[in-house]
């Protein structure tokens, strides 16, 4: 991961602060920094390559299988209109009633 240039600067400045307040806990730092030179760089990496393949296809599968499965039950959750309400039915044979039966004509 690189830095922008303002800070890489602050972090010299509290390096150096650092050097200069406790020298003794800088040193030892120094020291792990030597024994570890890449555990820093190397974590977001380390994290990456622990995928398993299997497993994050796993779980993609599993979200699009939910998915389908709430939208197929929303969707098939919607029932037929009752008869009169929505052109059911019921609806078709009361508008026929109120034409006298005959498709074209108008009341008098």
């Amino acid at each position: 991961m690189s830095y922008s240039t303002d800070d890489q600067r602050i972090l010299s400045e509290i390096e150096r602060g650092l050097t200069r307040d406790d020298p003794a806990l800088a040193t030892f730092i120094d020291l792990l920094n030597e024994q570890f030179p890449h555990a820093a760089d190397s974590s977001s990496d380390a994290r990456a390559s622990r995928r398993n393949p299997r497993v994050v296809t796993a779980v993609v599968l599993t979200v699009i299988a939910l998915l389908a499965l709430m939208l197929t039950a929303m969707l098939g959750s919607r029932s037929a209109p009752p008869a009169g309400v929505d052109g059911g039915p019921a609806a078709l044979s009361s508008l026929s009633a109120v034409t006298g039966g005959h498709e074209g004509h108008t009341l008098p």
